[in-house]
């Protein structure tokens, strides 16, 4: 049986731990996390809850605080799993939503990017455990991978794949398609080339649309041309419930994920950052990886070249052979003028303090921003 390594018990880790003991086909697992009373408490849900299902998962858990590298690569080098699905984050996206309407919209046209340090400092320290530990595992990033995952391979530390981002949106699409034209949603193919960003532009405030490239087949028959695609593509983003419900929908690209890389036999999919290209691609995923499955009408390169233009609108400029990342000059600005954040730049090894600096900071600017209000 292939062992499963789940680090972080937040709400797509959680999500993802019920779905998968509710499976009769579950790997082992062993669930890490920092808080071991409330992450024992969650396992104890889930088992519970697949027992009423007649099923019985081997889960195991493991306290593992992120920020001892050493102490984690032993804990991975014991368990030597299979395959690692890394959901740790130290401040969630979408906590400046709690601020007030005016602090959130000027707060959110930093756009995303603007808090990579968040998102970024325990993968890389996670990936540099598991690269300690001598354990060669597949990895998959839940944590921004669209950011995240191109920065550790500037610096050798590369997850597999990505999860949600695109595929929030691809599926979205054929629903929507299948709607439009009255067809079944088996017959419909799209080959989806789209940043983060897009997934993000019709939900939140301040942000903008980036580029895409967008073919739709059904039947085989090249149907592109019958749609708006812009139009399509923020319809399609809009049928999901305003909030948080979407993670539900993470945690499944998630499973499907993992299942597909502990797997000879490819399949065809959407998903962010394979082996750490910046954005999401249609690919081919297997036990052998990822590869880029694009269709005629768009090479390698345009597809990248896509992603990084929608990165510069993300709030990154760019990502440096070191690993250094450069934030665009607005979300410098908004972070510095609200909230006291005045870096431009960070290298990937710091991103952990840089990070700790910024919840700081933020922390003191939201303290303040409720009481004024």
């Amino acid at each position: 049986m292939s062992k499963v390594m789940l680090v972080g018990l937040g709400e797509v880790g959680t999500h993802i731990l019920e779905f998968l003991v509710r499976d009769p086909k579950c790997p082992e697992l062993v669930v890490c996390d920092f808080n071991q009373e409330v992450s024992e408490k969650r396992v104890n849900n889930a088992l519970i809850g697949a027992a009423v299902n007649r099923l019985y998962p081997k889960v195991t858990f493991e306290r593992v605080d992120l920020s001892e590298e050493d102490a984690t690569a032993d804990i991975v080098s014991k368990h030597n799993p299979d395959l690692v699905i890394n959901c740790a984050v130290m401040q969630t996206w979408h906590v400046i939503r709690k601020l007030p309407k005016e602090q959130y919209e000027r707060l959110s046209s930093a756009t995303l990017g603007a808090w990579l340090p968040c998102q970024l400092g325990l993968s890389y320290k996670l990936m540099k455990a598991i690269k300690k530990s001598g354990v060669e595992p597949k990895v998959i990033n839940t944590s921004l991978s669209c950011l995240t995952n191109p920065v550790l391979a500037k610096v050798g530390l590369a997850p597999t794949i990505g999860i949600g981002n695109v595929e929030l949106i691809e599926p979205a699409l054929r629903v929507n398609i299948a709607r439009k034209l009255n067809v079944p949603m088996d017959i419909i193919k799209t080959y989806l080339v789209a940043h983060h960003l897009w997934w993000v532009y019709p939900r939140e405030a301040g942000y903008k649309k980036g580029p895409y490239f967008l073919k739709i087949m059904v039947n085989d028959r090249d149907v592109t041309d019958q749609f708006d695609t812009d139009e399509l593509m923020w319809e399609s983003i809009k049928l999901y419930a305003p909030g948080t419900e979407f993670t539900t929908v993470s945690a499944s690209s998630t499973i499907k994920n993992m299942y597909a890389l502990l797997s000879s036999t490819p399949i065809f999919t959407h998903s962010p950052s394979p082996n750490g290209l910046p954005g999401g691609y249609p690919i081919l995923l297997s036990n052998q990886g990822a590869e880029l499955a694009l269709p005629e009408g768009i090479t390698e390169e345009e597809a990248i070249k896509i992603n990084e233009e929608s990165s510069k609108m993300d709030g990154i400029e760019r990502i440096e052979d070191d690993g250094t990342v450069v934030f665009a000059d607005y979300a410098h600005e908004i972070l510095r003028d609200m909230i006291g954040f005045d870096r431009k730049s960070f290298k990937a090894e710091e991103s952990y303090e840089v990070a700790i600096e910024m919840m700081t900071k933020y922390k003191t600017f939201a303290a303040g921003a409720v009481v004024s209000s």
